[in-house]
């Protein structure tokens, strides 16, 4: 048996130790599989895991490594995944991607103690695994997060029109209603500091945010013109005019 099936083998069996393996053996791992650890679906699934895990029982303080290696593992892969989808192939990412990347996984860090927290509560008390699951799933979005961030600085640093895409979510607030549909460049909306998902935001009404809160909004690229006096419209939205 080769050694890349074993590999694949072995963490099809066991996926918690995907993040504990070497640089080499997660290459050849996503190699194999590369539609699955290039997804949202992927990191949603390791979450879950791992929630299953602690609320059995069976996995322990070491959730909060794991868990951050995760994150870590995950969050860079989206940042080259958009990187690459921009023309970049094989290149290292740039400062100006890197520094964004190490902001946006110590932010994440930050909702990993009470995440654990709250599974063991959950364990102790009886209460019901469902939220919990629930809450994996967000932790899951964050990879498509940290993708259109990096696409967004991307297009910041190159030049391009971003578009506001209302999300799915059923708590949406009227701020990101307002923003939809509406195309400024990348640059201007970053002036403005108006920034879905993510990052914690006091400019929106959802705020933002992380895994902590519900917003599904999306700069998304697109070579429509821009919006008619689009800067005074998000202005006036952001300020609730």
């Amino acid at each position: 048996m080769k050694r890349i099936d074993l590999i694949t083998k072995a963490i099809d069996i066991v996926p918690d130790v995907l993040p504990h393996l070497g640089t080499r053996a997660r290459y050849l791992y996503a190699k194999s599989k590369p539609t699955e650890y290039k997804t949202v679906e992927y990191m949603t699934r390791q979450v879950e895991g791992l929630v299953n895990g602690v609320y059995s029982g069976n996995i322990g303080g070491s959730f909060i490594d794991v868990m951050a290696n995760l994150i870590s593992g995950q969050m860079t892969q989206a940042y080259r995944q958009a990187y690459e989808d921009a023309g970049y192939t094989g290149e290292l990412l740039p400062d100006y991607l890197t520094t964004s990347l190490e902001a946006l996984i110590l932010n994440q860090y930050n909702f990993v103690d009470q995440f654990y927290r709250d599974i063991i509560d959950a364990r102790i008390d009886g209460t019901p695994m469902a939220p919990l699951l629930s809450r994996a799933q967000m932790w899951g979005g964050q990879w498509e997060t940290a993708y259109r961030e990096a696409e967004r600085l991307i297009l910041m640093e190159n030049g391009g029109n971003l578009e506001w895409v209302k999300g799915a979510t059923e708590k949406g607030c009227s701020t990101c209603a307002n923003l939809d549909g509406i195309i400024m460049s990348a640059k201007e909306w970053e002036m403005l500091g108006v920034h879905p998902r993510g990052y914690p935001n006091n400019k929106l009404e959802c705020e933002g945010g992380g895994p902590a809160n519900n917003c599904d909004c999306s700069l998304v690229p697109t070579d429509k013109r821009r919006s008619p006096n689009a800067y005074g419209r998000v202005e006036d939205i952001i300020a609730g005019r």
